[in-house]
């Protein structure tokens, strides 16, 4: 087998050389990178290709989207699923199995991509510096959301100082063996893509976003992609600075608007989000097909009970009683995931998925100045949150211990099926049980498990002997 490094060259459109270490003789029909960027507009269709592979199954369109909920307790499989994850979703992946290939592969497919950019786009950038600010800061900010996306899953543990190993880095498009870096080195070069992103979209030609578009990562969408990391590598100072960048750009969602973000009538508090249109599928169609009325998974009964039914916005804007649901068999008692039911009207799963929005900022800063010893103020940021969603809610008044578990807990009911909770669990207390657990669904993992971390892929390992297996596997 090929190693996945050398795929990506080989066996695409753009390459940065010839495969010349492989096969002698230069193939006629692939591009060299002086021959496809002959100028600035170059880079723009393959940021926009980027941009448009995030809607892969094996990226937005289910594994850094709505697949943590479907690992966690939020979710529980039902007798209509087709168990096309079930060894994900229960936990026992495996070095050799597909998934565990796929969200590798894929994740670094993109960061070859923005390489390719990154590569080759200063000798352009003197011809119009602050168009080149605006195609190279996405470019970093992209190569660094991804290397963050596959240090969630692939990594034993997410502190800051880590010497455990993390991920290879991958900055270069040519073929390589790279060894994997350790979470500390991920995170220093995550940052530095960041940080550098952060300065250079603050300089260009042209708004990247409107308030009603928000398809593209720019600062802002930095500072919330920063803050998010900031608060897994407990850098809880640099976490409420991020988040408090992020808030002021895009301020919460009315209670009358909120209803709106889930069926793309409105932008209101999105930060970033991964467009979907008609034919690319959708973000959630694993969990609750609307087409076909087939639900796999339905929301957890303990997470229900969560929400009040009738006050929270949240309740109707995510979930639908099962006798309301059209064409519904055998719903009345269930409760239907239809969040991501469609654009407008529709009832296809074709929404937008959003990867970042203001109400996870004000959740970050909440725990982070909890965990920092600053409670007044994280009670103060809990506290709006809940009261833009809850009619006539009455201002808690949390302490302690309690004030950092009614954060945690509003998070599993402000972020459901956004890609959170099983990460959520591995970064704080690896403590995951689900109730009513149904016959033939694994129920519960334990905190010392080794499935908190997936396994590398065996294709890549025999490709590279450099890449050490994690612990377990």
């Amino acid at each position: 087998m090929k190693k996945v490094y050398t795929l990506l060259l080989c066996g695409g459109l753009l390459t940065a050389s010839s495969c010349s270490d492989f096969i002698n003789l230069e193939p006629t029909h692939l591009l060299s990178s002086s021959k496809v960027f002959g100028k600035l507009e170059d880079f723009e269709p393959v940021l926009s290709g980027t941009y448009a592979s995030m809607r892969d199954l094996y990226s937005y369109g289910l594994f850094s989207s709505v697949m943590p909920d479907m690992m966690s307790d939020n979710t529980l499989e039902t007798t209509e699923s087709l168990v096309n994850y079930k060894a994900v979703t229960d936990w026992i992946y495996a070095p050799d199995q597909i998934r565990v290939a796929e969200v590798w592969r894929f994740n670094y497919l993109m960061i070859n991509d923005v390489n390719l950019i990154l590569q080759n786009i200063a000798q352009f950038e003197a011809s119009n510096l602050k168009k080149a600010n605006r195609i190279k800061g996405q470019a970093l900010a992209i190569r660094g959301l991804m290397h963050f996306n596959l240090l969630q899953y692939y990594a034993p543990n997410f502190d800051r100082a880590s010497t455990a190993p993390g991920i290879p880095i991958k900055l270069n498009p040519a073929i390589e063996f790279p060894v994997r870096a350790s979470v500390k080195e991920v995170y220093d070069q995550i940052i530095k893509d960041l940080e550098t992103a952060q300065t250079m979209l603050s300089d260009v030609d042209v708004a990247i976003n409107t308030n009603t578009r928000r398809s593209r990562i720019d600062a802002a969408t930095v500072n919330a992609i920063l803050a998010r990391i900031s608060l897994y590598s407990k850098e809880y100072a640099r976490a409420t600075t991020f988040a408090t960048a992020a808030i002021a750009a895009r301020p919460l969602a009315s209670r009358a608007q909120f209803p709106g973000i889930w069926t793309d009538a409105n932008a209101d508090e999105v930060l970033f989000a991964v467009q979907f249109n008609p034919g690319e599928g959708g973000p959630a169609l694993d969990v609750w097909s609307p087409a076909i009325n087939r639900a796999q998974f339905d929301p957890s009964t303990d997470l229900l009970a969560l929400y009040d039914r009738t006050n929270d916005v949240r309740f109707a804007a995510y979930f639908t009683p099962g006798a309301n649901v059209p064409g519904a068999v055998n719903r009345p008692t269930r409760v239907v995931a239809t969040k991501y039911q469609g654009k407008a009207g529709a009832r296809d799963g074709v929404v937008n998925f959003k990867a970042f929005r203001t109400g996870e900022m004000y959740l970050i800063r909440a725990e982070a100045n909890a965990l920092n010893s600053q409670p007044a103020a994280a009670l103060a940021d809990l506290n709006v949150l809940r009261a833009a969603r809850i009619t006539g809610f009455v201002a808690g008044t949390e302490t302690g211990g309690g004030l950092v578990t009614a954060i945690a807990t509003e998070r599993r009911k402000e972020l459901w099926l956004e890609g959170h909770r099983w990460f959520d669990l591995k970064r704080t207390t690896r403590v995951l049980q689900r109730v009513n657990c149904r016959a033939g669904v694994v129920c519960n993992l334990p905190v010392t498990s080794a499935k908190w971390a997936w396994p590398m892929p065996q294709n890549e390992r025999l490709a590279n002997p450099k890449i050490v297996q994690n612990d377990g596997y």
